[in-house]
């Protein structure tokens, strides 16, 4: 009897890890294709992600470095040329308004796509980032501001030039940090 039941044993054992084996495989089989859902539907998300984050990065920094411009070039220094010369005149309206309408086309794309940016970090980053993206639309909103606030005289030129230059180091700041956190 003894010998039967080592027979016994030994048989299970080896069936146990036969239909052990199977059952696994029937599993994989009956939930493979959540499986392969959740993995593809983690690579999509991984390039979305990417995707989203190089469109905003781009945004963001063309419009920092367009007001780098309206700072540094078309407030921050006087420009050159012989006042008598009208060709040089008109070359030098054409630089600035070149730098104007940048800016401006820049700033229409970013506030016009500030609630999608805003459904973008929210859904693939998390809340610091949106709360920096929130602090970066106020600093690019009071820029916008104070040059609204130059061209209508309502800012004295000097005091507006400093303004722009503090709040542009400020926006910088802030861009980094947004964008270095968000990668």
């Amino acid at each position: 009897m003894s010998d039967f039941l080592a027979q016994l044993a030994h048989s299970f054992a080896n069936q146990a890890g036969i239909w052990f084996v199977g059952v696994i495989l029937a599993l994989l089989g009956v939930f493979s294709g959540k499986l392969v859902e959740t993995i593809k539907f983690a690579l999509n998300k991984a390039d979305i992600r990417t995707k989203y984050y190089e469109e905003l990065a781009s945004d963001i920094s063309q419009l920092v470095f367009i007001i780098d411009r309206l700072v540094n070039v078309y407030y921050g220094q006087p420009w050159t040329g012989d006042e008598d010369d009208e060709d040089e005149k008109d070359d030098e309206k054409k630089s600035k308004g070149a730098i104007a309408e940048e800016y401006n086309r820049l700033m229409n794309v970013v506030s016009g796509k500030e609630f999608v940016y805003l459904s973008w970090l929210q859904r693939y980053w998390n809340t610091k980032q949106v709360e920096e993206f929130t602090r970066l639309m106020k600093k690019v909103r009071s820029i916008d501001a104070a040059m609204i606030a130059m061209l209508e005289s309502r800012l004295d030129r000097e005091k507006g030039i400093a303004e722009l230059k503090s709040l542009h180091a400020s926006l910088r700041e802030t861009t980094r940090t947004l964008l270095l956190a968000s990668i």
